[in-house]
């Protein structure tokens, strides 16, 4: 998942429109407006410790993904194990 892409909306500061923007905006713009001219100014430590978790999400998920690949592969080796090694009784 790419945060910096990931659409959202904040609340207006003056109680109108919600204002439309993307995580990454947030993180990297020094303001953003209203379409009625409220605007907010963020302060550049709350968006490093922005920009951080949102890499730390992405490189989490990637590890994640890693991971459930390995496991799938041991699942589907260990359960054809189960059935290729079991000692099979046919009756006549």
């Amino acid at each position: 998942m790419d945060f910096k892409n990931e659409k959202t909306e904040i609340p207006c500061p003056g109680g109108g429109r919600a204002i439309k923007t993307t995580y990454g905006d947030l993180a990297r713009k020094s303001s953003l407006k209203s379409s009625k001219g409220h605007e907010y100014k963020f302060k550049s430590g709350d968006q490093s410790k922005l920009k951080r978790a949102m890499d730390k999400i992405e490189r989490l998920q990637k590890d994640f993904e890693r991971e459930m690949e390995r496991a799938q592969k041991e699942f589907g080796e260990s359960i054809n194990n189960v059935i290729s090694n079991a000692d099979i009784t046919i009756k006549k």
